[in-house]
Parts: C-alpha cells; structure tokens; sequence
C-alpha cells in the first residue's frame, strides 16, 4: 500500500511524490497481527509519516498487485482530512492509543508514546494528527 498527500475535498488533486510535502515511510508491506479483540488481521501501518507544508489535507491509500507486467492499482481510500500544524501552533503530541501499544508489543516497529508531550521534535516537518496510521485490508 502506498500513501499520497490529497486535497481535503477534491479526490482529483493528489500531490504527486515530485511535490515532496509528504516524507517519512509512504510504502507498507502488509503485517499480520491481532487487533485490540486479538483476532488475526492485516494491516498496514505507517508509522513515521509526515507533512512538511501546513494546511488542511487527507491521505490518499492505494493497494496495488505486482505483475510481470507492472503494477496495477486494486483499490484506493482517502482518510478523513486533517490539519497539519506549524511548529509555532502544534497542539501537541497525542498519547498513544492501545492498538498502537498492541501492534508494538507484536514487534511492529512503532514509537510508542508514554504520556502527553508538549514538546515538538522536528526542524522542519509539520505534524500529522494521528499518532499512528493503520489502515486493514480485508480480502473478499
């Protein structure tokens, strides 16, 4: 699954990769994991995603199947939309949420947040308001 940067309300107007606001792990392979009911599930997480121009945006996730003859796009999703903040403004650093915890102590490789920071720990990214993006995709 990859992720791109889109327009919060037209689905026509994705930042391209060229455009390079979006850094950070914008590929996931899929992982099996339990969820917070422990049933098996796949999900792709993306952990250290991040926005370097502030605004209002969504995600655009998009599922793809490697063929001998390319890629093709199986499926695609965009997310709510969100604010990116300036440091100046930022909120912020959520608590992490208990799925996160859970997918960390499966050995995802996630930075688990302790408690609430008011700290900002970055030069010149922006911050996107979910502690952790994990989409699961289920096969019909």
């Amino acid at each position: 699954m990859c992720a791109n940067l889109a327009h919060p309300t037209n689905d026509d107007e994705i930042y391209t990769p060229n455009h390079n606001a979006l850094s950070g792990q914008t590929v996931s392979s899929m992982y099996r994991l339990k969820d917070v009911d422990n049933h098996d599930g796949g999900f792709f997480i993306f952990g250290d995603l991040s926005v370097k121009v502030e605004g209002r945006f969504r995600l655009k996730f998009s599922v793809f199947e490697i063929t001998h003859t390319g890629a093709v796009c199986l499926e695609s999703l965009f997310s709510e939309p969100f604010i990116v903040y300036s440091a100046r403004a930022f909120p912020g650093v959520l608590e992490s949420t208990f799925l996160s915890r859970s997918f960390s102590d499966q050995g995802a490789r996630i930075r688990i947040r302790k408690e609430n920071r008011n700290r900002w720990y970055g030069s010149n990214h922006f911050y996107i308001p979910f502690n952790l993006l994990t989409f699961s995709f289920l096969a019909v």
